[in-house]
């Protein structure tokens, strides 16, 4: 049976952890300088002037780089997949190798279509 003097020195550091948090939340509330103007209130986009409303609003520039992010983690996660196959080399690692290799290229196939149809 597991008794809470097993665990006391995680959850002292939890309620540390706990009472740091919220007296240095309620600190930055309290002592944080409030000067609300029209400049502050503007809904900054990545460096880029806002435009639009936010419910018909088309990403041009951020979603190219994001694209390209999500294309990098899901090749250098296919790394990791080949290098995992190789320890255990079957025909179930092989099917599961090759739906993951056709799961991310078509991904990337759409997004180089969706990324082409926006450019222009």
């Amino acid at each position: 049976m597991l008794y809470i003097g097993d665990y006391i020195a995680f959850w002292l550091f939890a309620a540390i952890f706990i009472v740091f948090l919220t007296s240095a939340i309620l600190t930055s509330k309290l002592m944080a300088p409030s000067r609300p103007n029209p400049i502050k209130r503007n809904i900054y986009e990545c460096g880029q002037p806002p435009f639009g409303r936010a419910f018909s609003f088309r990403v041009t520039g951020a979603l190219r780089y994001f694209g390209y992010a999500v294309i990098f983690f899901a090749l250098d996660a296919f790394t990791w997949v080949i290098l995992a196959s190789v320890y255990s080399l079957s025909p179930l690692t092989l099917m599961a190798v090759a739906l993951y290799t056709l799961i991310i290229l078509i991904g990337i196939g759409y997004f180089l279509s969706e990324l082409r149809r926006m450019v222009r």
